[in-house]
């Protein structure tokens, strides 16, 4: 689909994004063009290149350098973001739903009676052992109260 640019000097037909760009720097100063500065790539591993030796090294750095950003954000009093600790309040705030009783503590009763199915037992066992504080939240610790 080509298009028509229409100047009070010039008629020029276009024929792709190229050209109007074209049209448009002749149009305006050089100095008012600015380049947009390249993005930096990190230079690839080349995972496919390493040998299983090295490969394993690779990956044993690399789990190192997550467990050491993860104890300083610990140290710091934040968690990491991941699946894990994700998981982790999940359960922390079933914990304090059926600790108080609150709305939902039914529900999650009923949830643990559906995994725990052939373990009649299990969601009052659970009740229990919250209301007992056997069992405790893990990440209380971290959570701030909001103002």
């Amino acid at each position: 689909m080509a298009t028509t640019v229409i100047s009070s000097e010039i008629e020029e037909e276009t024929t792709s994004v190229r050209d109007e760009l074209g049209l448009l720097r002749e149009l305006l100063d050089e100095d008012v063009i600015v380049e947009r500065p390249k993005k930096s790539r990190k230079p690839s591993v080349g995972i496919d290149d390493m040998t299983p030796e090295e490969y394993k090294a690779y990956k044993a750095r690399l789990q190192a350098e997550r467990r050491a950003r993860n104890k300083e954000q610990e140290a710091a009093g934040s968690l990491p973001f991941d699946a894990d600790t994700t998981r982790d309040a999940l359960a922390d705030a079933a914990i304090m739903l059926l600790f108080t009783g609150g709305p939902g503590a039914t529900a999650v009763l009923k949830y643990l009676g559906q995994v725990f199915s052939d373990k009649p037992g299990a969601p009052l066992t659970v009740a229990a052992r919250v209301k007992s504080r056997a069992l405790n939240p893990k990440l209380i610790k971290f959570a701030r109260k909001s103002s």
